[in-house]
């Protein structure tokens, strides 16, 4: 069928746009993900229908994957815990992509991957959603633990 363009109302009455077979790759870091368990009443995948009604797929790369799982298993209870309630968020609404780098800056793999797929990166960290800008990648991050917003 390809791209074409259509309109739809939500449930709230707004219309909104969206592409037909167009689908949104959003890449997760880490601390996005580890938010998830730091703010409480923080729905992640009501907030993700909210600012992304269209299709997506949420990817975790290798290595963010690798980190949450040695967070899970750093020996302080608060971490440990935030790494579970990410990593079981991963496994029921995630892919796990495998990375073609070898080294270990995150951030340089999430922006390459972000460029190479045209995606969003989903991050709180400063420092990265102003690389990802600089790149020209949208970027989603959560604002007064409450709800989403895209730049």
């Amino acid at each position: 069928m390809g791209n074409y363009h259509r309109w739809k109302r939500t449930t709230g009455g707004a219309i909104i746009s969206s592409f037909g077979d167009s689908v949104k790759t959003i890449f997760l870091d880490t601390n996005f993900l580890m938010a998830m368990g730091q703010m409480k009443g923080f729905n992640l995948t009501f907030e993700l229908d909210r600012v992304f009604p269209e299709k997506r797929k949420l990817v975790v790369l290798k290595p963010v994957f690798d980190e949450l799982s040695k967070l899970n298993k750093s020996g302080k209870k608060k971490v440990e815990k935030e790494a579970q309630i990410a990593l079981f968020f991963v496994d029921k609404e995630c892919e796990i992509w495998d990375t073609d780098y070898d080294h270990k800056n995150i951030d340089f793999i999430l922006l390459e991957y972000g460029e190479r797929y045209n995606g969003v990166i989903a991050t709180n960290d400063k420092q990265l959603k102003r690389l990802a800008r600089k790149k020209g990648l949208q970027t989603v991050f959560i604002r007064n633990q409450t709800y989403l917003m895209v730049e």
